[in-house]
This record gives C-alpha cells, sequence and structure tokens, in this order.
C-alpha cells in the first residue's frame, strides 16, 4: 500500500520537537493564549475544507466554555465542539502508547460526532450521489469489508515499518476513500493522520482552505501527490505555529 521511502522526514521531526519544547515552557497563560488560536486556526481550516466557512468569532462562542451561546444562533456549534474534543484528545494523547485498530478508528468518529448525533454510530447505508468529496467511495455493501482489511493491514510489517508520516497519510486517504460514515468521515481521516502524526512528535498536518481544490484533486490520485501536500501542510504549520509562538513571547515582553 505505501511506496517505496523517498523522503527525508529528519528535519522535519526536529524542527517539530523543538517547537513542542518551546510551546512547553510558555507561562500558563501564552500557553492558553497560543493553544485557543491555534485551535480556532485548526478547527477554521478543517471546516471550510468541506465549505463551511466560520467566523472567528462563531468558532470562538462555541469553544470557549465561559461563553453562553444558544446551539440555534450557529448551525454548526454542535459539531465545532465535537471538532474540539477531538483535536484536544489527540494533542492530549501526544506520546502515548497509540494502538491502530478498528476500535481507535471508532473512537476518534465518536468524539467527532455532534452532541445530538453521538447514537448514530452505524456505517452509512446509502451511496450518495450529490456530495462534497468527488473520488470513488467504496459501496455501502463493501464498507465492513474494506474497513477489516485496513484494520488487517495494522497487524502486518509492511505497516509496522512505515514511516509515520506515510502511515498517516496512507491511513487518510484509505478511510476517506471507504468513506464509512455519514457526513464526518473526512474528518476523522484527517483527525487518524494527525493522531498519529502528533503521537510520534510530529506537527499536525492541517491543510488549509486555500488548498481545498488541491485537497480534493489530490484525493482521486495517486498517493504520493497527497503526502506531497501533507508534508506542505506540516512545514506551513510549523513556520506559522513558530510566529504565533514568537508574537505572544513579544507581546509579553512589550507589556512588562
Amino acid at each position: 500500500m505505501i511506496p517505496p521511502r523517498s523522503r527525508n522526514y529528519r528535519q522535519l521531526h526536529e524542527a517539530s520537537e523543538l517547537l513542542w519544547e518551546k510551546l512547553g515552557m510558555l507561562a500558563p497563560t501564552q500557553r492558553e493564549s497560543f493553544d485557543e488560536r491555534f485551535l480556532m486556526s485548526w478547527i477554521y481550516h478543517d471546516f471550510a475544507l468541506e465549505g463551511t466557512v466560520l467566523q472567528i468569532a462563531e468558532i470562538k462562542a462555541a469553544i470557549d466554555d465561559e461563553i453562553i451561546s444558544s446551539p440555534s444562533l450557529i448551525p454548526a456549534y454542535n459539531h465545532v465542539i465535537a471538532m474540539r474534543d477531538g483535536i484536544r484528545y489527540v494533542l492530549e494523547s501526544r506520546g502515548k502508547r497509540l494502538t491502530l485498530n478498528l476500535d481507535w478508528l471508532k473512537k476518534l468518529h465518536h468524539l467527532l460526532l455532534p452532541v445530538d448525533k453521538k447514537d448514530q454510530i452505524q456505517y452509512r447505508k446509502d451511496n450518495p450521489i450529490h456530495r462534497m468529496y468527488f473520488h470513488d467511495l467504496a459501496p455501502a455493501d463493501k464498507i465492513s469489508y474494506r474497513m477489516r482489511k485496513l484494520t488487517d493491514w495494522f497487524r502486518t510489517d509492511e505497516c509496522k515499518r512505515a514511516h509515520p508520516i506515510e502511515l498517516a497519510v496512507e491511513v487518510h486517504r484509505e478511510v476517506i476513500r471507504i468513506f464509512p460514515w455519514p457526513e464526518i468521515s473526512g474528518r476523522v481521516a484527517r483527525l487518524a493522520m494527525n493522531h498519529i502524526l502528533c503521537n510520534e512528535g510530529y506537527w499536525p498536518g492541517t491543510i488549509h482552505a486555500i488548498d481545498r481544490q488541491r485537497y480534493y484533486d489530490v484525493l482521486r490520485l495517486d498517493q504520493d501527490q497527497l503526502l506531497t501536500l501533507v508534508v506542505e501542510s506540516i512545514e506551513q504549520g510549523v513556520e506559522s505555529s513558530n510566529k504565533l509562538y514568537q508574537d505572544i513571547v513579544d507581546a509579553t515582553r512589550a507589556a512588562r
């Protein structure tokens, strides 16, 4: 499934580890500021990839526990809260033992289900005609087989030997091609990818809204082009997060 390794990811891993280390040295209020802005950016771009462009104020109203707001005011409110919970789960599990299996994927799916749909855990039953993703999806009657095939692969030597970035991209590609659950399978695929990346010490690869069309295009093409897009997203994420880190540090110094 995974092509022969042709990239050197060492610099990317070192840059990611350095960024994690720098964030660990921030004061609590500084880290809270970074985490909030980083979280809002991740949510904004992931929703924008699927055609839902949220205002920063809307995201903040949904994820900030101190802001009392009615879900009826923001159509995506419960979805945003679920996305926040999924991202937090992934970030907090960094460095912990991660076992790739079907229960793991189901856990991520359940986290991303909005609170009013937590009981909707079944695989999709139909083959949607009008849909957002234009690559070939697994027929509904083949989903269970394809998911078993994917999770069987998790136990193979090929999977265990795979480089974490290439493994993360492969899992993303397979989940999104199977598209096992209605509506949020794309989010599950991206969160699964970033769970693997973060767990292995890499910065998450948040694909930006500006790359939306490119993202849809590469999903219909071979795995290597998706890999390139994800690597670029990690690199851009490290760069922008380092800038955010420096802005917060500089603002603290200026306030003294």
